[in-house]
């Protein structure tokens, strides 16, 4: 009597991953979008492993998988491609290579600066404010931080890409500190002594 074996081997590795920050996205769940005999799909600390079985053919056009971040709270932050017919926060991978990596952007934030004087913590005003990135090429992009109240400067929302993370903070041109934003609010607020 003859037994047929197979061997399941790994097929694709995704990784999801934040655009401004590079991290690994999760906890994820993930399917393909059209079941296909000898495959299988598994998370993993830093994604979504795809295998197959070497017994199966290969399929004639790349299949597509559907990842879905879990964490609701995290998931609010994130800009995600249209998926129609998906659940919510759900992002389709074209399964085109064996690493992958699918960024997810997120979604647009404020960054708010209360500027005090050092001995009396009176509002600074009249100040120009700006955020620095602190990679990228020279002259090096900002974002300006116009003054909204005595002694409050507000960003409009913006999406703070990887370049601003961190970010060096200006004030009249001299930088203040280094800043970055809150990771789990669209909205970050600070308050700082102007020792410039």
């Amino acid at each position: 009597m003859i037994t047929a074996t197979s061997t399941t081997r790994l097929k694709h590795h995704v990784r999801i991953v934040h655009a401004s920050t590079g991290a690994p996205i999760g906890p994820l769940t993930a399917r393909l979008t059209e079941p296909r005999y000898g495959w299988g799909t598994r998370t993993v600390p830093d994604g979504v492993v795809v295998t197959a079985r070497t017994d199966v053919a290969a399929p004639p056009v790349p299949l597509r998988l559907a990842v879905t971040v879990t964490d609701s709270v995290l998931a609010q932050l994130l800009v995600f491609p249209p998926a129609p017919g998906q659940p919510p926060h759900t992002v389709v991978v074209e399964l085109a290579g064996a690493e992958i990596e699918q960024a997810l952007h997120p979604v647009r934030m404020t960054l708010t600066v209360t500027l005090v004087a050092p001995s009396t913590a009176d509002p600074q005003t009249g100040r120009t404010v700006t955020a620095r990135a602190t990679k990228g090429p020279n002259p090096k992009p900002t974002i300006a931080l116009p003054e909204v109240e005595p002694g409050v400067y507000a960003s409009d929302p913006t999406e703070w890409t990887a370049a601003f993370t961190p970010a060096e903070l200006l004030v009249d041109g001299d930088r203040l500190r280094t800043v970055s934003m809150n990771g789990p609010f669209v909205a970050t607020r600070i308050r700082l002594v102007d020792t410039t």
